[in-house]
């Protein structure tokens, strides 16, 4: 039966590629005849692109929201289409969760909460959320799994990486290395389907941030989490760019601590949330900033930490030379091959954009213009570097919602100092 389901899904992916395929050349061919512009020809490829990968479920969704925080390996066009990409799907059935129950903890919901909806109160491409009460009367979330992840995974990703051996065929495709991206990409959804992962990232994080009042992570019931079961406190709190206008909060104090947050996370731990968009971030009626969904994470090793300080220090400073040499001494990819011109594109970018207040420019365009330059001389940044710096543009264009006129860099400085002065860089 698995070899039959394997086939099927094989056949399904290929038609599903065909059709989308044969939309995408139809309306690409109209926009040519219509003279629409290369523009509209991008946008209706990102447009497909992402079509095709909800079409494809659950792990090429997940890939696909794993692509976008990689600017250095896609066109902006593609990146932009992917940010959009929203895994909300419709829920799996209750006798599901059971089963998953009664295999992971023995005993079924209704013995082990004194009450647990059966409605799920959100339902996502890897698992759904349903609201319960634990026996002592506290309010908890419980993640659950669904069903059938782990051979499906195995199986798309068995697909994907045939996919990018016959791309990496090709010389110029080979040097955005397709093979190890796959396996990268795979070892990030491998992470998020096993809610151990996220429990254990929730402990390091609330570990990491027990001094600091004004952050906040789920509280976890360990007895109720496993490998398909995550149980953790329910946090009442609205997202982050709604709290001024729905609780009064101060939206300067919010943009500071988010700032604070990011760069303790980078600079400081060097463990970081890589998925902090403002769905993501909760704020409670207290005032405080709770951090959801801890699955995908990018950790960075002392020297790694130090060279990115040293990254954003030629930032402060405005030495574009000192970020060009960093950026192609870490690279995994061969020497750059002009490396003049490539040192002249990096110091221009920040003449472009160095000591300007958030509300003067805007994010995404300053990471993309940055990412262009990388990628026009195969330079190509270690994915850690990458996907810490996408949550660094996404945390500042958060900042900039909140409070256009501060500066990351005038935020930051103190906080150098100080874990500078505490021997922490």
């Amino acid at each position: 039966m698995r070899t039959l389901r394997f086939v099927g899904r094989g056949a399904w992916i290929a038609l599903l590629l065909l059709v989308h395929g044969l939309v995408w050349f139809g309306g690409w061919l109209g926009l040519v005849v219509t003279f629409r512009g290369k523009a509209a020809r991008q946008r209706w490829f990102g447009a497909r692109l992402a079509a095709l990968l909800i079409a494809l479920g659950a792990t090429f969704v997940k890939v696909g929201q794993i692509m976008s925080t990689r600017p250095d390996l896609f066109p902006p066009h593609v990146i932009t289409a992917l940010e959009r990409l929203q895994d909300d799907v419709g829920a799996f059935a209750w006798r599901h969760v059971e089963r998953t129950f009664m295999a992971e903890l023995g005993q079924p919901p209704a013995e082990l909460f004194a009450r647990f909806e059966r409605t799920p109160v959100a339902s996502a491409s890897v698992a759904q959320v349903h609201r319960a009460t634990l026996p002592s009367g506290e309010e908890v979330a419980v993640k659950v799994r669904r069903p059938g992840l782990d051979d499906l995974v195995r199986f798309d990703l068995s697909v994907m990486r045939l996919f990018a051996r016959v791309i990496a065929i090709w010389p110029s495709a080979r040097l955005l290395a397709p093979v190890e991206s796959v396996d990268q990409f795979g070892n990030a959804i491998r992470a998020q389907i096993d809610l151990r992962v996220e429990a254990e990232n929730n402990r390091r994080f609330a570990a990491n941030f027990a001094g600091d009042a004004d952050v906040g992570f789920p509280v976890l019931h360990p007895a109720l989490c496993t490998r398909q079961i995550l149980t953790m406190g329910f946090v009442h709190g609205a997202k982050v760019l709604d709290a001024p206008a729905r609780q009064g909060a101060d939206a300067t104090r919010l943009a500071r601590i988010g700032f604070r947050t990011l760069l303790q996370m980078v600079f400081a731990d060097g463990f970081v949330h890589a998925d902090l968009h403002p769905g993501n971030i909760l704020v409670t009626r207290a005032g405080r900033v709770v951090i959801l969904d801890l699955g995908l994470t990018a950790e960075l090793d002392d020297a790694a930490r130090r060279a990115f300080a040293q990254f954003f220090a030629g930032w402060a400073a405005g030495d574009g030379k000192v970020m060009a040499r960093l950026m192609s001494e870490l690279s995994p990819a061969a020497r750059v091959a002009d490396y003049d011109a490539y040192e002249r594109e990096v110091v221009a970018f920040v003449g472009r954009y160095h000591g300007k207040a958030l509300g003067e420019v805007q994010v995404s365009t300053v990471a993309f213009d940055m990412m262009n330059i990388l990628r026009r001389h195969r330079v190509r940044v270690n994915p850690v570097y990458t996907m810490c710096n996408v949550a660094i543009a996404v945390t500042e264009g958060i900042g900039k919602q909140l409070d256009p006129s501060l500066d990351l860099i005038q935020e930051a400085l103190p906080f150098f100092v100080t874990i500078r002065a505490a021997g922490r860089l």
